[in-house]
């Protein structure tokens, strides 16, 4: 006869084997999905280990690469300003780096360097000891800092138009002296942070160079001098490093492209970072002597890579 506690011990053993049935049940399930994780895990890590194969090879291509483009730009630009008198310009701030290749490059083009000039943080004229400062290095009456500033860009660019003897310019010796331009002599020669041991050379050709860090804005220092020495006869390349970016080409070059008056006027070089760029300096720069001038690189705006071969 079925009493009670059979019921009850059959209720257990149901209610059991569905226990034991969920259990198992479940640890299958979490099985596959662990194993199916497992595999996904392991695929990705192969993925992984292949692109980081495949990024090496790429680095050491590049590297040779960046080698052959550096032996290049030295064979190209060999001897091409012989004789030509260069001084580069730069604002304060931009990488250092990229104008010290940009000077070897003009060294093995063997141009006659007259140095660089860089145009200090003090330009800014932010207080009022560097506004007196610089109205007594151009004596002029103390006045707005926009006046003074474009006086003495004005004045600096005609001590660059190269029609100078060989007597230092009052006006750059003064703007040195007080610290608003600092001068480097050309490599290989003894270290001067004063002033140029001469006056600079007749025929003088320029490389501006601004952008990316520089200490002043360009609309405030580097548009206005450009524009100054824009002026015929044709004298200067502008140039700046830039990134491959969203506007990492047009700092400032961007703005000389846009100009409708100064364009025309001169060559400008947006990937002065490269070889390729450096080498598109020295070749624009004896186009100038054509004249000839265009608009080099790879960012807005940019018509070529290299100046065309001469016809």
């Amino acid at each position: 006869m079925i009493n009670l506690r059979y019921h009850v011990v059959s209720l257990i053993a149901v209610f059991l084997a569905l226990t034991v049935g969920i259990v198992m049940g479940s640890t299958v399930v979490d099985r596959v999905t662990v194993d199916a994780l497992n595999e996904r895990v392991t695929s990705v890590g192969r993925s992984v280990s292949n692109a980081e194969a495949e990024n090496s090879r790429l680095s050491n291509q590049l590297g040779t690469v960046q080698d052959f483009a550096s032996q290049a730009r030295d064979q190209l630009v060999l001897g091409r300003l012989k004789g030509v008198p260069v001084v580069v310009t730069a604002v304060a701030g931009v990488d250092r780096k990229h104008v010290d290749e940009l000077r070897q490059a003009l060294a093995t083009s063997e141009a006659t360097m007259a140095g660089t000039l860089w145009i200090t943080a003090k330009m800014r004229l932010d207080n009022d000891a560097d506004i007196r400062a610089l109205a007594g290095a151009l004596n002029a009456p103390v006045d707005r800092p926009d006046i003074l500033r474009r006086q003495a860009l004005s004045k600096l660019a005609e001590a660059l138009a190269g029609s100078l003897d060989s007597t230092p310019n009052p006006t750059l010796a003064a703007l040195l002296a007080a610290g608003f331009v600092t001068y480097e002599a050309p490599p290989g020669q003894a270290v001067a942070t004063v002033a140029p041991p001469t006056g600079l050379p007749p025929g003088l050709r320029v490389v501006m160079v601004s952008g990316a860090g520089a200490n002043i804005g360009d609309d405030l220092v580097a548009l206005p001098f450009t524009a100054d020495l824009s002026q015929p006869p044709a004298r200067l390349v502008v140039a700046e490093s830039g990134t491959d970016s969203p506007g990492g080409r047009g700092v400032f070059v961007g703005l000389v492209r846009k100009d409708d008056t100064v364009a025309p006027r001169v060559s400008t070089v947006d990937n002065m970072e490269s070889p390729m760029g450096q080498a598109a300096i020295v070749l624009a720069l004896e186009d100038l002597a054509r004249p000839r001038t265009g608009h080099l690189g790879v960012g807005p705006g940019s018509q070529r890579l290299l100046p065309a071969s001469q016809t």
